[in-house]
């Protein structure tokens, strides 16, 4: 279940299931993490095939925030839901936060991770594969409106300022 907000991005009492929240495009929040490698790489993962919305294309980690879990505990919970991942809340950094058209409010977080893509335990349901990808490769992507990809332009300075970061 899912936390709706309302249009003023304050949290109600109702949870709704997902696919009511986007069937009926209602509000609600969502978290987004960068994983970063040393290599200034970020890992996507591919959609799987049965998802409704995006399938086979690539995006970030990213999940809805449950009622009663704060950003950051989803953040990491979504890392080990799909991933198979334990990072450290102290190692999961804000970022930025987005309102988008009062339907979505989105928190932003990026945390280091060098594993190699063997060491993924990916979640079938959700995933079908993970790769790291260039940081330039990305942007480059969205810039090109690859439908390969998720994320559109208004994520481009998000990517870019990553590469500041490392």
């Amino acid at each position: 279940m899912i936390i709706k907000i309302d249009r003023n991005g304050n949290v109600t009492n109702e949870t709704v299931d997902e696919k009511e929240i986007y069937n009926n495009n209602l509000f609600n929040k969502e978290m987004v993490v960068f994983l970063l490698n040393d290599e200034n790489q970020v890992l996507l993962q591919k959609r799987s095939s049965n998802k409704k919305f995006y399938p086979n294309t690539w995006s970030l980690c990213t999940g809805h925030i449950e009622k009663m879990e704060s950003p950051i505990y989803a953040a990491k919970r979504e890392m080990k839901e799909e991933l198979g991942i334990n990072i450290k809340l102290k190692n999961i950094i804000p970022f930025a936060i987005f309102d988008e058209s009062n339907i979505h409010k989105i928190y932003f977080f990026y945390t280091r991770c060098n594993l190699k893509i063997n060491e993924f335990v990916i979640q079938k349901e959700e995933l079908s594969e993970v790769m790291w990808f260039d940081i330039d490769k990305v942007i480059d992507m969205i810039k090109n409106h690859s439908k390969q990809i998720v994320h559109k332009e208004n994520r481009i300075n998000l990517f870019k300022k990553l590469k500041d970061i490392y």
